[in-house]
């Protein structure tokens, strides 16, 4: 089992832009006044920010969709204090790198920084805090908005174009896998609601390589980058998937979505307001598990309980109302 977030995603090579920890002494004197300094960033802010420092945010958990989640604290800190100048350091760099709120990435920790993290939340099982409220609370500021930004280059919108240009229907995109098993809805019942869509929609599957094989869908699914996907993503109408990285880039392009949440985390931590999110609240929700750390043993119940025709019908009635 590894530490969560004792490294940004678990990436070694991150390792040696992290700012030194002393653990003998004298040097160790000057970490734990940094490590002081830094407790009380709260009170600093305001002084940083009139003197344009930097300051270094890094994306602790590291998954690709917290490199979103990141760049949405730093665009809240950046709103409060915006002569801050913010590096940041991600395992995901290729998602945020034409984030114009971010001055740089990946070069190595300042001496004043902040863990992007919602590992609290994830300890005490949390049932309603939202991720972003939950990190501007630890930096003393008030205002917050949950809400993703995504930015893509005119050569990639142009590529996504012509990409899709062959399609004759409307275009809906489509992701089946979270890389956290307690999120995914059943195959069967993406094979049921696919029949349902077929007729009135060209479906784009994205993702990665562990996409189950759809038929009556053009698979893109473990062949592009995580930018090709994203500009595909740009061209849909609509985007139907779980609780992962395309529903925060989704979010960030405003496509509207329907998301199939389940209950392993709450709608009220990470449900993006604009979608139409699918909830299922058994006695053991939310159980925050992760991958490597524990394991269901319900048998999934709160994703088997949300049936294939009602995803249909909200997802038929939110699109008909865009």
């Amino acid at each position: 089992m590894k530490f969560y977030g004792e490294l940004p995603g678990g990436k070694q090579e991150l390792k040696p832009l992290l700012y030194p920890f002393n653990d003998s002494y004298p040097k160790k004197l000057w970490s734990k006044y940094r490590w002081w300094k830094n407790s009380n960033l709260k009170e600093l802010l305001p002084y940083l920010n009139k003197n344009a420092k930097w300051l270094t945010v890094i994306d602790r958990l590291g998954a690709p969709g917290d490199a979103l989640i990141t760049a949405n604290v730093i665009r809240c800190i950046k709103k409060e204090f915006p002569q801050l100048l913010i590096n940041c350091i991600t395992p995901h760099p290729e998602l945020i790198k034409l984030d114009p709120n971010i001055d740089s990435i990946n070069r190595p920790e300042t001496f004043y920084s902040y863990n992007s993290t919602y590992w609290e939340l994830i300890a005490r099982k949390e049932k309603s805090q939202n991720i972003i409220e939950h990190n501007m609370q630890r930096l003393g500021i008030e205002q917050y908005d949950y809400k993703a930004f995504y930015y893509l280059c005119e050569e990639e919108k142009e590529w996504a174009k012509h990409e899709i240009a062959k399609l004759d229907k409307t275009l809906l995109a489509i992701c089946t896998k979270s890389k956290e098993p307690v999120k995914n809805w059943p195959e069967e019942n993406w094979f049921e609601l696919i029949q349902k869509l077929k007729a009135k929609f060209s479906i784009i599957q994205l993702g990665d390589n562990r996409e189950p094989t759809l038929k009556e869908v053009h698979r893109y699914a473990g062949k592009l980058s995580m930018r090709e996907s994203a500009a595909l993503l740009s061209r849909a109408s609509y985007f139907i998937g779980p609780d992962s990285l395309l529903m925060h880039i989704a979010n960030g392009l405003n496509i509207p979505s329907t998301i199939i949440f389940g209950g392993s985390r709450t709608v009220g931590c990470f449900g993006y307001s604009e979608n139409i999110n699918l909830r299922n609240t058994p006695d053991c929700s939310p159980c925050w598990i992760h991958d490597g750390y524990e394991s269901c043993d319900r048998n999934l119940q709160c994703m088997n309980s949300i049936i294939p025709k009602n995803v249909y019908s909200n997802f038929m009635e939110n699109f008909e109302a865009q």
